[in-house]
Order: structure tokens, then sequence, then C-alpha cells
């Protein structure tokens, strides 16, 4: 019988110390780890690695999407290690996120060595190409220690330049180890790291040059701003663009748009859903639209688009999502939306043309929105205590500068309907990419591990005890962070369905999914404190009394989806009878 290969730990564990000192000399600051056997080499590299900190993670999904919320905060690659098995299959929520919202992870999954594939060796599966098309570069290498260690130092530099270029995203590399996997005591010094090229992709603005910059630039021009992740300097251009060219920016929760100084000097409209489901709307027919990167949440948006139809809609978007949920996009830039921007503002300032953009169609936008927004501000009230009143306890309540991430399902669409324009510093984040309500919680804790800012979880319950596991790993990883849950004891997103009202189906246990749990038991296990305010005045003073202060907060709210859907109704209604009656011109 012949013996099985085995390794050699100090060849094993240069090829390991190569591969971390190489993501490190990349920008890599980051490995969120989980324990396992098989990676023992990798995570001891890991941690011996000098500039790279290793956080553990006792869930691999949850592991993946801190991983997630930390490299949106700090816009810098950060790795995800583990064992082999089902281990790795457990990331694939966090990769397809990342792929869809251009976020740079770098999957490193260790793995049993070719001779144990397939003969029924204990925790092992096929991990080659386990993530399929939501990767932007994936591979399986030489098992660790049998090629020199420049090689994987090599693998690490194509890692990271396949993560972060020409469009963000996730890779996979799947490493095969082979016994014994104890490492020795000392990891042997690395040479030859290769420095990361620099990022000089040009911009190229397409067909919006012309149409920006020429001398018949369209009057009735819309940018609309889906989720994305703009830098400071490029959400100022975004704005800039809107003041010049007159073309007002109907701003997503999460564009990154809704909240900032520039707000101030530019045309930016937070209740786009309300004025695109009146009747008003039906008469404004666009020239052109500019869709900036993904497809907005909100739903009017679609639907307005099949009513009045525009001459023209250009969608921007760097990671090759170009989103066309209405089949009418015409053309497309593949850039980032804040580089196109400033572009095409520079553009601008070399004409001169001495205008600020300001015209009847702007106008009759911004009017449009203060009529709304005062119309809503109306509504909410005289209304009783519930998910929108906590759009609005947060609105009044939370500091200058603040981290708002926003869960998927239905607490998005609150804050879509009910946040208003503000010059507050705040940035609101949500997973847009893919919409899952799965590794939410996770993903506030990483994106507050890597913020200097206060950070504020506004989530479901559902979506809570989807990544329970997440809450419980915050003061373990030493978090700060204040969870606000909204509990309507089930799914109130799908009390908006027209099957809803149907006598024939259960829809309140098919749809609704009541749990039937009390959620304020959660606080003791994951060791947070606990509050359940019972109206708008006294979640504002535990939101004062919480955020930006150490530890873990959990504040419990209890819900009624019937009457979250009567007051987003009722706001609808309200806004388009405001703006039918008062006349707002068109």
């Amino acid at each position: 019988m012949n013996a099985l290969p085995s390794a050699d730990p100090r060849a094993t564990q240069a090829w390991c110390h190569a591969l971390f000192a190489q993501l490190v000399e990349c920008g890599v600051a980051h490995v969120a780890a989980s324990p396992g056997s098989r990676c023992t080499p990798m995570t001891v590299a890991a941690d011996r690695t000098i500039g790279l900190e290793v956080s553990m993670h006792l869930d691999e999904r949850a592991g993946g999407f801190f991983a997630l919320g930390l490299a949106r905060a700090t816009g810098r690659p950060v790795a995800l290690l583990c064992t082999s098995g089902t281990a790795a299959a457990n990331y694939l929520p966090a990769m397809v996120e990342a792929f869809h919202s251009g976020v740079p992870l770098i999957a490193l999954t260790t793995d049993r060595p070719p001779e144990l594939q397939g003969v029924g060796a204990p925790q092992t599966i096929d991990q080659d190409g386990i993530y399929g098309s939501h990767v932007r570069w994936a591979t399986t290498t030489a098992v660790a220690g049998t090629e020199a260690s420049g090689e994987a130092a090599s693998l690490a530099h194509q890692a990271v330049v396949r993560a972060t270029r020409p469009s963000a995203g996730p890779v996979h590399l799947n490493v095969p180890l082979r016994e014994p996997l104890d490492p020795p005591a000392a990891d042997p010094a690395t040479t030859g790291l290769l420095p990361l090229p620099p990022d000089q992709v040009p911009v190229e603005a397409g067909c919006l040059t012309e149409l920006v910059t020429g001398d018949d630039r369209p009057e009735r021009g819309l940018i609309v701003a889906g989720p994305m992740d703009p830098t400071f300097d490029g959400a100022n251009a975004l704005a800039e663009l809107a003041h010049r060219t007159g073309w007002p920016i109907l701003a997503d929760p999460v564009s990154g748009l809704r909240r900032g100084p520039y707000v101030t000097h530019a045309p930016i409209l937070a209740t786009g859903d309300h004025l695109l489901r009146s009747r008003w709307a039906d008469d404004l027919r666009p020239d052109v639209v500019v869709q900036m990167g993904a497809m907005p949440t909100s739903k009017g948006y679609r639907l307005w688009l099949d009513r009045v139809g525009t001459g023209r809609l250009v969608a921007v978007d760097h990671i090759g999502r170009f989103p066309d949920a209405a089949l009418r996009v015409t053309d497309r830039v593949a850039a980032e939306p804040g580089r196109v921007a400033t572009h095409l503002v520079d553009r601008l300032a070399d004409l001169a043309r001495g205008d600020d953009g300001t015209s009847d169609w702007t106008r009759a936008w911004t009017t449009a929105e203060m009529t709304a927004t005062n119309t809503v501000a109306g509504v909410l009230a005289a209304a009783p205590f519930d998910e929108p009143g906590v759009v609005a306890a947060l609105d009044a309540a939370l500091p200058d500068t603040v981290t708002l991430v926003v869960g998927n399902s239905m607490p998005l669409r609150d804050v879509d309907s009910f946040l208003p324009v503000d010059c507050r510093n705040w940035a609101v984040r949500g997973n847009r990419g893919a919409n899952g309500i799965d590794g939410q919680v996770s993903t506030a804790i990483g994106m507050a591990a890597g913020s200097d800012a206060p950070t504020v979880l506004l989530t479901g319950d559902l979506t809570l005890l989807h990544d329970l596991s997440g809450l419980t790993a915050a003061l373990r990883l030493g978090v700060d962070l204040t969870v606000v849950v909204v509990d309507n004891d089930g799914g109130g997103i799908f009390s908006f369905l027209p099957i809803a009202a149907e006598g024939h189906i259960d829809h309140r246990r098919l749809f609704h999914t009541p749990h039937g749990l009390d959620l304020s038991h959660v606080a003791a296990l994951a060791g947070a404190t606990l509050h359940k305010p019972t109206d708008r005045p006294s979640l504002e003073a535990v939101l004062v009394g919480t955020v930006g202060t150490s530890g873990l907060h959990l504040i419990h709210i209890r819900t009624d989806a019937s009457i979250n859907v009567r007051l987003h109704r009722e706001a609808a209604r309200a806004v388009d009878h405001a703006l039918f009656t008062t006349g707002v011109d068109r």
C-alpha cells in the first residue's frame, strides 16, 4: 500500500506567510477567519503577519457579511479564511452580495489535497468553483508548500488586482493543504513582494459627454441615483452635476446622496417614490433619464417609466449591472458614477457657460418636492406610532455624523418613503446588490468596526432572527452598535401584496409567517442593553442615550403591519392630492 504524501511544515508555512505578506503589501489589512483544522497553517500565518488584523467568527456566513461591511466602510479589500467542506459553502450569500454590489472580498478556502478528493474523506466536498459565476476570478492552487513561496505571493497579488479592478468584487482562492498541519515555531522572512499597480482606468463618459456639454443639452433631464457607495468627492460631483444641468436627482435612500452638505445647493429629491406615483408626474415625460448605480428601491420609478416613457435612458454603472427592470435602457456607460460626474463637471467648467442650470423644469420638481415633504410630515404628525414614526424619530434624534445601516424588505421602504433630504453628514447604507435579508446584522457590525462614526442598524424582526449568530459576535468583537428592530411578528412587506386581500388564501400563515417570539430575550443572549420604547418621544430619548456609546444596544419596538400599510398608502394619496389641488407647475 502506498503511503499518502505528507507536507513539509516549513515549506507549507513559508508559502502561507508569503501569501499574507503579499496581501498586506497590496493594501489588505484584515482577515475574517473561522476556526477549523484544515486551515491551521493559514490561520497561524495570518495571525503572525505584521500589518494584518485577524478577527475570529464562529459562523462563516456571519463572518462573510462582517467582511463585506468592513470592506464597504474602509474601501479596502478584506480576506475571508475558513476550513474545508460546508464551511466554504456558507460564504456563498456574502459572495453573491459582494458580486452584485461591487465589494472586494478575497475568499481563502482551505481544502483536502487531490489524493483525498472523491474517496469519502471527511469534511470534503468539491470546492473548485463553488461560488459559480458570482466571482470576478477563482482558482484552485497547487498544494500549499509544493511550489516556491513566490508563487503564493503572485497568487495574492493577482487576487487583489482582480478584486479591485476594473470592477470591484469577490475572488476565490481554494488552497489544498496536506498533513501535518502543525506549523513550525516561526515564519520565515518573505522577500520579493510585488507592488500593487496604480489604478489608472480612464473615465469614458460615452454619450453623456455630448448630452451634458453640448449646445443642445436637453432641459427635461432627470438623474436617478440608485444604491451605490460614492466617495465624498463623488457625491459632491454628482450634486454639482445636477446643479449645473438643472437635472434633479431622485435620490434612493442608500444612494449616498440623500444626506450631506451638498444638498444645500443642488436639486436633490427624497420624495421621488411619492412624486412618481402621483397624477402630477404623468405629464412630466423627460427627454433623458440618467440612471446611476443599481436599480432604485422605488417601484414607483419603474411604474412611472412604463406610463410616461423617456426619449433616452442612460445607465451608468461600473460593475456591469446596468439595471433595466423597465426594459428601457438605450445607452450604457461602464464607469463609476462619481468619476463620470467629476469628468462632466470639469467639462462644464471648461465651457464657462455662465448659468446655474436652473429652469422651469427644475423648479417644477423642487417645488413638488417641498409640497410632498410638507405633506408627508403632516401625515406623520397625525399618525399613530409605527414604522414610519420610527424613521421620523431616527431623523430627529441621530447625530450630525452617523452611519445608518438599513435592513432590506420593509425598513428600506419605510426610509425611502419617510426620510427627507438633509445636510447632515449621514452615510446611509444597505445591502442592495442581491436585496436579501441575510447577513444584515453582520454587515452592520463590519461597518461599525471600519467606521469612526457611530453606527445604527434599522432592521425588521425576521432579518434579525436570520442573523442571530452575527448579533452575538458584536460583544466578542468589541463593536459598538445600536440596533433598532421593528417587530411586526413576521414579514410585514407581504401585507402590501394584492394577495393579502384574498379571502381564500391564508395570507398570514403562508406569507406573513408569524414567529411568535419575544425578541427582547435576544438582548440577554447577545449581551446587549435592552430598551422598549412605546412612542416617538421615548424612542428619541433612547437613541440620544445609546447612539455613540460603548457596547451593544437593542431597541425593540412592537409595530403593526396593517398600520404601516395604511400609512404608506395614506401618504401617497395625500401627496397626490396636494400636488393635484395646489396646481404645482409642470
